[in-house]
């Protein structure tokens, strides 16, 4: 077998990038009395809520056919949900 070259400088290359951290580090952390001094956002009230809907197969259809006449009407695409707001939001 041959004998190792240079094993003592490996030795020493290895145990200093060992020593070494991978990935450097950016800035220390602000500390908490720091992040109290910003001002804070003011949260935003949401207005909306989710709503899920199962409507009958012969509505569907007929929102649908309005739903696609409108899209192409405009050029833009229109939904059954826009649809149903829309009408939702008349009033009587």
């Amino acid at each position: 077998m041959k004998k190792a070259k240079d094993v003592e400088d490996l030795a020493g290359r290895l145990a200093a990038a060992a020593a070494t951290p991978l990935i450097a580090p950016a800035s220390p952390a602000p500390s908490p009395k720091a992040a109290r001094e910003r001002p804070a956002k003011p949260k935003k009230k949401q207005r909306s809520l989710s709503v899920f809907l199962r409507v009958p197969h012969d509505l569907h259809e007929r929102l649908e056919a309005e739903a696609i006449a409108r899209t192409k009407r405009t050029g833009r695409g229109v939904t059954i949900q826009q649809i149903i707001l829309e009408k939702a939001a008349r009033p009587e």
